[in-house]
């Protein structure tokens, strides 16, 4: 989805909790995770169940893509392209096409 990994949210977290703690204040994040997006694979969505896991996530909500108008993922999951990787999708998997 153009975003960063899971390492930036952790950092984020730690800086988010950091200042919480300063403030004396009680706060909280919920991340928001979409599943079935364009180019996910088996592998990623079971190293996201293993983050949850590990950080102590109970995920009751979670989104499946639903292909909006105007969008890059839309335009990905209609053409099983992916414009800014060069890649094309060959069922679940997507690969990295040979250039030239």
């Amino acid at each position: 989805m153009m975003k960063p990994g899971m390492g930036a949210y952790d950092e984020f977290k730690r800086m988010f909790d950091k200042a919480a703690k300063e403030a004396g204040k009680k706060l909280y994040l919920i991340p928001y995770f979409i599943a079935a997006h364009p180019g996910t694979t088996d592998e990623d969505m079971m190293n996201l169940a293993l983050w949850l896991k590990r950080n102590g996530f109970k995920a009751d909500q979670v989104q499946t893509f639903l292909p909006s108008p105007m969008s890059l993922a839309t335009a990905m999951y209609h053409s099983e392209r992916n414009p800014c990787a060069r890649c094309a999708a060959s069922g679940r998997r997507w690969c990295r096409r040979r250039r030239g």
